[in-house]
């Protein structure tokens, strides 16, 4: 407290110091002006009475002290060769012909010194006006004057008077002026202490007020009255301290929106780990299954053993094998098939005996799957189990999972194989929705979070590798919370699912276009180096801000905040990327905002 008060103190003595110095500099030069003006004045009244005495000097009596003539030899002339010469004090006025011979004796001590200045008569007699010129005689300051004679060739005239320091009736001025002076001082000191104490007293309210704010006491306002810049400063305050209050809930309104996501994201990992542990119960099984086909075809192969010598119980048992049952020889054609393989197939039995294998295999692995084949009849392995999708004769694709072993001759060479197919269309499906599940997100059809996740950092590997850019957009939609809590979650959905439209129709299929949250989308544009990332962000921007129609209802509220960033320009990570954008997708919300209630805030990039 006593440090406030010793700052308010300092700041009034400054204030108080400064208004009585400015006011002491204008007293000075007030003083000097009036001094300079006053002297001047004198000056000019006594040229006028030493030119009004000498013309009368002229016309009345006399003759010139000094004329042209002795003026231009030389020659020196005394007092005594011209008792005219006179002079005389301004204030005292003209006076007469007795007034002014009483200082013959003074002018008889400065003659000579007058002689040095002959030349004055000699510059008015070419001139034809009246000469003047200050000098100092006989230890005093004069005023001297020269004539032009009246007539050609005549005598010109020489005046002089003296010029005192006090003309008559000033004497006392300089102490009349320095007495009002100190009282001028006292005056404005007092003066200007009061000011100074009006003009800090709100100085320190709004002080107190500044500090309170910064503690984080915002209840507190401030309120001047009147049409000064301390109330336009107090309503400054106050608005302040308003945004500060309104910045604080929304930043206790954005805790509580990364809560819930936390909660979501923690439902989804559950949800996710469940589906881990049933996709691993699933593989379990299948290796169960698959020790148990194994387990079976040795079985089979000691039936085969037993039964080579009645071809036609062999045949009855493949027949109604639940499985589809399938020969081919060495070179890949189909020599025999039971009524599964041909369910599974699509094929009746005359289409598909006497065809290669590789004319049912899918294109995209028909190579691979030919040479797996291939290295069973030329290598040293007996049997082998993969699966691969198969073109059925409808044109339909199917999964089917093979176990193969070999088929020998007598001799023992090996002439072909057999092959055990299971259709596992079904669990391949159930695989692949699994898959999907973990990587997309079910309401919008988009990739989810660890989707995108993957996806970005492998679009950042590509260009780290290859050179290049890679965009990230992230998109916040704007009062979309309104449209669940006024038409329900319904109608949230369907608004979600008419953004996730707009994307798909407006942005590149390359793109990856992702919803990471409950309003929150980020698109990865694949390399952005070759498109205009500032007419992507305006075209995603104009697509979000069009109303939405869900029923009967027209949504012309809602609208997006985008925020870019960009591989390497803003950031070389994933993770530091996403900070990014999400940072600039904020500041653009909060420009946003900062515009709606008048206030202009800069956002990052947008």
């Amino acid at each position: 407290m006593e440090h406030k008060e010793g700052q308010t103190m300092g700041l009034r003595a400054r204030i108080t110091a400064w208004i009585t110095g400015v006011f002491v500099v204008m007293a000075l030069f007030f003083f000097t002006f009036v001094h300079h003006q006053v002297r001047a004045v004198y000056v000019g009244a006594l040229d006028s009475a030493l030119l009004s005495w000498g013309e009368q000097m002229v016309q009345g009596q006399g003759k010139a002290l000094f004329d042209t003539s002795a003026a231009k030899t030389g020659a020196i002339h005394r007092f005594s060769d011209a008792p005219h010469l006179s002079m005389g004090f301004l204030m005292e006025g003209p006076g007469s012909l007795a007034g002014w011979d009483r200082f013959g004796r003074v002018t008889e001590k400065i003659a000579e010194g007058l002689a040095a200045h002959v030349s004055l008569l000699v510059e008015a007699n070419r001139t034809g006006h009246p000469v003047y010129r200050t000098v100092d005689l006989n230890g005093g300051t004069f005023r001297v004057m020269a004539l032009p004679p009246l007539d050609p060739g005549g005598a010109g005239t020489l005046g002089v008077a003296p010029v005192t320091d006090h003309p008559l009736g000033t004497e006392g001025i300089a102490a009349r002026f320095a007495v009002a002076a100190v009282l001028l001082f006292l005056v404005v000191l007092a003066g200007g202490y009061l000011y100074a104490w009006f003009l800090t007293r709100p100085i320190e309210v709004l002080r107190d007020v500044s500090e309170k704010i910064a503690e984080g006491n915002l209840d507190e306002g401030v309120e001047f009255t009147g049409s000064s810049e301390l109330v336009s400063l107090s309503h400054s305050i106050n608005r302040m301290r308003r945004a500060i209050s309104e910045k604080i809930r929304e930043s206790e309104i954005q805790n509580q929106k990364v809560v819930e996501k936390g909660k979501e994201l923690e439902s989804s990992n559950r949800e996710l780990e469940r589906a881990i542990f049933t996709a691993n119960q699933m593989a379990a099984e299948a290796e169960i299954r698959s020790y148990e086909l194994e387990h079976e075809v040795v079985q089979r192969r000691q039936a085969e053993e037993a039964l080579r010598s009645s071809e036609e119980k062999y045949r009855a048992i493949v027949e109604n094998m639940k499985e589809g049952y399938c020969e081919v020889d060495r070179d890949g054609y189909v020599t025999f098939v039971n009524a599964a393989m041909c369910e599974i197939s699509g094929y009746p039995p005359v289409e598909l005996v006497g065809m290669h294998r590789g004319q049912f295999i899918a294109e995209e692995c028909r190579e691979q799957v030919l040479s797996a084949f291939s290295e069973l009849i030329e290598g040293s392995e007996e049997m082998a189990e993969f699966d691969y999708p198969i073109i059925r004769k409808d044109g339909g694709g199917r999964h089917i999972g093979v176990s193969v072993s070999l088929i020998r001759n007598a001799s023992g060479e090996r002439v072909g194989y057999r092959t055990i197919v299971r259709d596992v269309e079904a669990r391949k499906r159930y695989e692949e929705e699994l898959i999907y599940m973990a990587y997309h997100d079910p309401l919008t059809g988009l990739k989810n979070r660890k989707g995108f996740y993957e996806r970005l950092e492998s679009d950042i590997t590509r260009a780290k590798r290859y050179g290049g850019q890679v965009g990230l957009l992230y998109v916040d939609m704007d009062r979309f919370k309104e449209v669940n809590d006024t038409l329900g979650h319904e109608a949230g959905d369907k608004v979600l699912q008419e953004i996730t439209r707009r994307f798909l129709e407006n942005l590149r299929q390359s793109d990856c276009i992702a919803r990471i949250g409950g309003d929150e989308f980020a698109v990865v544009l694949d390399s952005a180096g070759v498109c205009d990332v500032d007419a992507v962000i305006r075209k995603v921007a104009e697509i979000l801000a069009k109303p939405y129609k869900v029923g009967n209802k027209v949504i012309d509220y809602v609208s997006g905040s985008v925020g870019v960033a960009l591989f390497p320009e803003d950031a070389v990570t994933a993770s530091d990327l996403i900070r990014y954008a999400d940072s600039a997708m904020y500041a653009v919300k909060r420009n946003r905002k900062g515009q709606e209630c008048e206030c202009s805030d800069e956002g990052r990039r947008a």
